[in-house]
């Protein structure tokens, strides 16, 4: 089993003053090494129009039964993150996904982090059920790779169908904490 403290050190960072749910969280890590099978490219850029992000964001939430005001919540709270965590936020070509990601360690003078934890990994929902979520993780793990990261830490609800979707992508689980919102 591989140390679990990165995997915790990153929920205590997104989390620093969660209040415990009933449910839990899997939190999960695969190396950024290991083979990927062979799926469609896609491109990662920066993501600059954080007014489109929050359109699409709505979207996605409105899946969930989430409102527009707590779906901005959201954007807003990715926002606060890319100061605070170093959080990078990433967008596929012709905005068919997107996904963000901070180092772990978070110093500004960590040039290769080493481990890094994704978050808010998201094929929006005009691109779902066409193979799309398989070629963004692809595309995360090699930009991850690239960044000198050796590990990719995710977290998923207990809940939630991710949890075994990233489990059948070579993802592992290493801890189990309670689901902080």
């Amino acid at each position: 089993m591989t140390d679990p403290t990165p995997a915790l050190a990153s929920e205590r960072l997104l989390f620093p003053d969660g209040r415990p749910g009933p449910l839990g969280k899997t939190l999960l890590v695969r190396s950024t090494q290991e083979p990927w099978p062979t799926v469609r490219r896609l491109r990662l850029r920066p993501l600059t129009d954080w007014a489109r992000y929050e359109q699409l964001r709505i979207e996605v939430e409105a899946g969930f039964g989430v409102g527009p005001e707590p779906a901005r919540a959201m954007v807003a709270a990715l926002r606060e993150r890319i100061v605070r965590l170093r959080l990078t936020m990433l967008i596929a070509d012709d905005d068919i996904g997107a996904l963000g990601w901070f180092p772990w360690p978070t110093r500004a003078d960590c040039a290769r982090p080493g481990w890094a934890r994704l978050q808010e990994v998201d094929v929006f929902p005009a691109h779902r059920g066409q193979g799309f979520g398989d070629a963004l993780l692809a595309a995360a793990l090699e930009h991850l790779a690239g960044c000198g990261v050796h590990t990719a830490i995710i977290g998923a609800d207990e809940d939630d169908w991710p949890l075994d979707w990233y489990r059948r992508r070579g993802f592992t689980a290493v801890a189990r904490v309670p689901l902080s919102r």
